[in-house]
């Protein structure tokens, strides 16, 4: 940003016009009584000058802007935010257990279809620090709170179905989740925990790890992703390769809403699709806003010595044009 701290000296440009009217004028009424010599010399460069009659005035002027401009004090500014008021932490747990490589969520698996989602969520949300956390026998943090949007992005496009998995330990997901958004100072902290499954392994049930979010005031935001019923998973055969065979994966919505009650948070919510699961991020996107109060402050630096010397430059040069480069040229 650009400033000047002595915008009053700005008024001393109004000089210009005067004085580019008064050489005018000058001209006008100038008789000019020059020796033969000179007289012919002018007259050898008739065709030249018309083009520097007014070369003086014009570099005279340029001199005065310049010097006008350095009064005035030019000053950049760098720009930067000071957050007076915290936003909302957000810690997004991520189902990554083989169950969510069936394919009712179409174009994609439902891993894909979350990490779409979420990624869209974060985007939308600037302001607010972010951790990510994947799980299916155990958990992982694969992004830990931070603002850098970038970092957690790239963390979600690297998520992988864990093949090797042997359960799904939802309570260790949120557990870990709540444990990212412990120390944080924020007015809001809030877990979005998305799963296909049921909770079958793990050394935190999710009863207890919901109960550990509402002793610090952390809310949940359970999202129960699955169809229902018989949906089409991919399995691969060593004959026929990978075949799509319709498979039943139970989904725990009971354990979800009593997670989502203990947590003040009123009720799980249920993605059939795609869709509906984009819907649902929608709805939360919108009822956690952030309510930033930030203050823009600026590091100032002088350019006024960069004027200052394009004035002294000009001086110079007028004062080598009239001494040497053009001494005849009337000005």
């Amino acid at each position: 940003m650009l400033r000047f701290a002595q915008p009053l000296f700005l008024l001393l440009l109004l000089l210009i016009p005067a004085y580019l009217y008064l050489d005018l004028h000058l001209r006008k009424h100038k008789k000019l009584a020059l020796p033969n010599s000179r007289l012919r010399l002018l007259l050898q460069l008739s065709g030249k000058k018309r083009l520097w009659t007014y070369f003086y005035p014009a570099l005279r002027s340029l001199i005065l802007l310049f010097l006008v401009i350095a009064l005035a004090r030019p000053q950049w500014g760098i720009a930067s935010r000071d957050f007076r008021k915290k936003g909302v932490d957000i810690a997004i747990a991520l189902d990554v257990s083989g169950s969510m490589l069936a394919l009712d969520f179409l174009p994609q698996n439902r891993l894909g279809a979350a990490v779409k989602v979420a990624k869209d969520f974060v985007s939308r949300r600037p302001n607010d620090r972010f951790a990510l956390i994947s799980f299916s026998e155990y958990a992982v943090t694969c992004s830990p709170l931070s603002y850098d949007h970038g970092a957690v992005t790239t963390a979600l496009d690297h998520l992988e179905v864990n093949m090797q998995a042997s359960g799904t330990a939802i309570g260790m997901g949120l557990a870990k989740a709540v444990a990212r958004l412990k120390n944080s100072d924020a007015k809001s902290r809030i877990v979005i925990l998305i799963t296909d499954g049921v909770n079958n392994t793990g050394e935190i049930d999710p009863i207890s790890a919901a109960r550990m979010a509402q002793a610090l005031g952390i809310k949940v935001y359970p999202i129960g992703v699955g169809s229902g019923g018989m949906v089409p998973f991919p399995y691969s055969d060593p004959f026929f390769g990978t075949r799509n065979i319709p498979t039943l994966i139970e989904l725990d919505m009971q354990t979800l809403d009593k997670i989502a009650e203990i947590t003040h948070t009123g009720k799980a919510a249920k993605a059939e699709d795609a869709i509906q699961l984009r819907e649902i991020m929608k709805e939360l996107d919108a009822l956690e806003r952030t309510q930033i109060s930030a203050k823009i402050n600026y590091q100032w630096e002088e350019r006024f010595p960069l004027f200052l010397w394009l004035a002294v430059i000009l001086i110079g040069l007028e004062i080598l044009c009239k001494s040497y480069i053009l001494p005849v040229l009337p000005e």
